[in-house]
Order: structure tokens, then sequence, then C-alpha cells
């Protein structure tokens, strides 16, 4: 690479740096280690720029001292808490979806005077979404240890279903299986995201 393509380079990062929050410098500086050198020389820049350092020397305090990547994880947690809100927002979203399985299900019994079953199926659904809705606007554990022990009823209630229906087909099992597996990895995920929200909170 030649200088005057490295120069433009280093222009554009300059550039995008102005536009990130005081957040994501800050983790830059904090993670200098595993950066590009010419993103971290722009990072101070900018931190200089907005009065988050005084002097180089304060890259030696506590609050940037260099830090290790998280290892890999089946759930992951980024550096950067804007990040970590956007997935855990969306997984919420997922237990909405959830939620309203149940509730269709519902419905179509009652279609079928299967009263018992689709009022249980309904107040199931609404509880989770209701959950759902309280976690993320809360981030409290407390809401995602709810929709964690709402697994068991949940892989009951598909146990339920498979057996209902009498002989299952393959493609009946698998969906089912699906389902379950995706429940299982978002309530564990979002118990994960809304235990490193609060921790960073009491810090």
């Amino acid at each position: 690479m030649n200088n005057e393509t490295q120069d433009k380079n280093n222009g554009n990062f300059e550039y995008r740096l102005r536009e990130v929050s005081n957040e994501e410098i800050i983790s830059i500086l904090r993670y200098r280690e595993h950066f590009n050198p010419h993103a971290v020389k722009a990072a101070i820049k900018e931190a200089f720029k907005r009065g988050i350092i005084s002097d180089i020397k304060d890259l030696d305090n506590e609050e940037f001292q260099p830090q290790e990547l998280a290892p890999k994880s089946l759930f992951p947690i980024s550096y950067l808490d804007k990040q970590n809100y956007i997935v855990f927002r969306s997984l919420c979203r997922i237990f909405y979806g959830m939620g309203l399985l149940p509730i269709i299900y519902g419905i179509l019994q009652i279609s079928k005077h299967f009263s018992f079953n689709a009022i249980g199926a309904i107040l199931t659904g609404l509880i989770i979404i209701v959950i759902a809705n309280r976690l993320e606007k809360t981030f409290k554990p407390f809401f995602a240890n709810l929709l964690l022990a709402l697994n068991l009823p949940a892989i009951g209630f598909a146990v339920y279903y498979l057996t209902s229906i009498g002989n299952p087909s393959t493609m009946d099992t698998f969906a089912v299986a699906i389902v379950i597996l995706i429940l299982l990895y978002t309530t564990f995920y979002v118990n994960k995201l809304s235990s490193h929200f609060n921790k960073k909170n009491d810090d």
C-alpha cells in the first residue's frame, strides 16, 4: 500500500470516528492492542478533541488499561454495550414471536371448541409476551429467569403436542425440535446479557 492510499484510509477512519459515541472511542482505547495501529492513533486523536483524555499519559490510568477480548462463546458479549443492547432487543423480539405461537394455537383450538386447551395456550402466550416486554424495558435478571423457567412447560407442551397428533411425521418432530432449541438458546443468551448489564450497573 503506497503512502497516498494509506493517508486516504487514515483520513476516512478519522472521519468515521467523529460519528461514533464516546463509549466506542473509550472501547477502542481499552482494546487498542487488538486494533490496527493507525486506527488507535486516530482514536487517540479523537479522544483528545473530545476531552476524554488530556494527556497521552492518561492511557496509563486504570480506566484505559489494555484489556483482553472475551473468549469465543456460544453467547458472545461485545465490548461495545451499544451492540449488546441491539442483540438483547432482537432476542426479546424472538420471544414476542414465540408468544404468538401458543396464541395462534389457542385460537385454532377455539374454532374446534376445545376451550380448556385454548384458554391455557392463549394465557401462556400472553404471559410470555408480557414478561419479554418487561425484560426489554427493565433488563432485570428476574424477568430473564422467569423466561428461563418457562422452558420446562414449553418443552412439556411440545411433547404433548407431538403425542396428541398420534403419529407425528419426521417434519413435525424436526420443526418442534428446532423451536425448542431456538427457545433454549434465546433464553440462556438473554439471561447472560441481562446479568452482564446489571453487573456493569453495580460496578
